[in-house]
């Protein structure tokens, strides 16, 4: 049974996959789940991050808005009740910190509306 959290990531990067100006990349970590020790520490020895943003989204500087800093974007999404671990906000912390572009995103609103304050987007709606 798919929760609200993966619903929301899948109808993210169905989007993102329409809106995002040509040349863009998303990419996303899968370093949730559940995994037993031996494939945990294989994924950090592979330079897996627990705590790394679900959405990694890489745009070509020239579709920037005016005035923002053409760098890395970043959506860390979840549900309306999912709460941040302390990894997650760790990360988060060291992006903003490094001058990221990163979001936490509860909706597909949010989402939006995130990417439209950095963004010039081929579509205005999802």
């Amino acid at each position: 049974m798919a929760s609200p959290e993966y619903d929301l990531h899948v109808t993210a990067v169905a989007w993102l996959r329409v809106v995002l100006p040509a040349g863009s990349l998303v990419h996303h970590s899968p370093n949730e789940g559940r995994h037993n020790v031996q494939y945990r520490r294989k994924l950090a020895m592979l330079g897996m991050r627990p705590g790394w943003p679900d959405l990694q989204i890489v745009v070509p500087t020239t579709h920037f808005l005016d005035g923002v800093r053409p760098t890395g974007v970043y959506i860390e999404l979840k549900s309306p009740k999912g709460r941040l671990s302390p990894a997650q906000k760790e990360v988060i912390a060291a992006l903003v910190a490094a001058r990221r572009h990163v979001c936490v995103c509860r909706s597909m609103d949010d989402v939006e509306s995130f990417l439209r304050s950095l963004l010039r987007l081929r579509l205005t709606t999802w």
